[in-house]
């Protein structure tokens, strides 16, 4: 079993990882980044949105998010249409935002590893000193003098530890990227009531030209609606705003759960650091 020594290891090319590995890279420290997909963002949970402020803040390009002037809500009984004179938000592409951020890490001299799976976390006097990693079928050792945990919600590295439990409150999103007949590039849609989501809200997100992703999030263990059917029936339906889309092309669906109980678990160890949803800062 081929073995590896670096001064960090990440665990996770999410947000989170790569900007974790991208900070101390260009530091000089000698980074691992380990993802488990065959690239990073190959899977997309749900949307991501942010101010353009923060986005210009972390260098986040132009062309990875869709800039929004006007933030309509509406409720079964009323909407509400609030508009800037110049945008302030932004829808955010989220595969390619976090691509972006994972090249910036290796361009800082991290190493980028996918198709990456931790498999055992190794300890030495109770202090966490390395991974085990299966990769294209090999087993290979990751060892460092710092590890950081950012598998996202299912916390791999720390639950294995049994430093953490299961999140008990966390937000369940369904959602479709769609090409959509008629919608405004620069207005996104949030909507409230039990008609929408029992325990959450539903989104219309424009992307830019003609497309959209309309999503329901709910959360557990308030509700037991399952969001994908309740997405399929907003959209079947035609309920509130979703009807004044047109014709809806449904091109891609995502999924994903996302802790919702705050900064709830200790976040720094011997050796380990939590950061981003496996933290809970979601």
């Amino acid at each position: 079993m081929s073995e590896r020594e670096y001064d960090l290891i990440v665990v996770g090319a999410g947000p989170a990882g790569s900007s974790a590995a991208y900070a101390a890279a260009k530091n000089g420290i000698r980074v691992a980044l380990l993802e488990k997909e065959e690239n990073v963002a190959q899977t997309v949970r749900t949307s991501g949105v942010t101010w353009i402020d923060y986005a210009k803040e972390f260098g986040i390009p132009e062309d990875c998010y869709n800039p929004i002037r006007t933030y309509n809500f509406c409720s079964p009984k009323n909407n509400v249409s609030i508009s800037d004179n110049k945008p302030k938000a932004a829808v955010l592409d989220v595969r390619k935002t976090y691509r972006f951020l994972a090249e910036q890490a290796k361009k800082s001299g991290a190493e980028l590893f996918v198709s990456t799976n931790v498999t055992d976390v190794i300890t030495e006097s109770g202090k966490v000193v390395g991974v085990n990693v299966s990769s294209s079928n090999n087993e290979m050792i990751f060892r460092a003098s710092m590890i950081i945990d950012a598998s996202g919600f299912q916390s791999a590295v720390s639950k294995s530890l049994g430093l953490v439990k299961q999140w008990e409150r966390f937000g369940v999103g369904a959602e479709y990227e769609a090409e959509v007949e008629n919608i405004k590039s620069d207005t996104w849609w949030l909507m409230v009531g039990q008609m929408y989501s029992p325990a959450g809200y539903a989104w219309i997100f424009p992307l830019g030209k003609n497309l959209v992703r309309i999503g329901v999030g709910i959360g557990k263990p308030e509700s037991d609606v399952d969001p994908t059917q309740r997405l399929d029936e907003l959209i079947e339906r035609g309920t509130g705003p979703i009807k004044d889309l047109g014709k809806i092309t449904k091109k891609e669906f995502h999924y994903g759960l996302i802790p919702n109980e705050g900064l709830s678990r200790k976040t720094v160890y011997d050796n380990l650091i939590l950061v981003g949803d496996t933290a809970g800062m979601a």
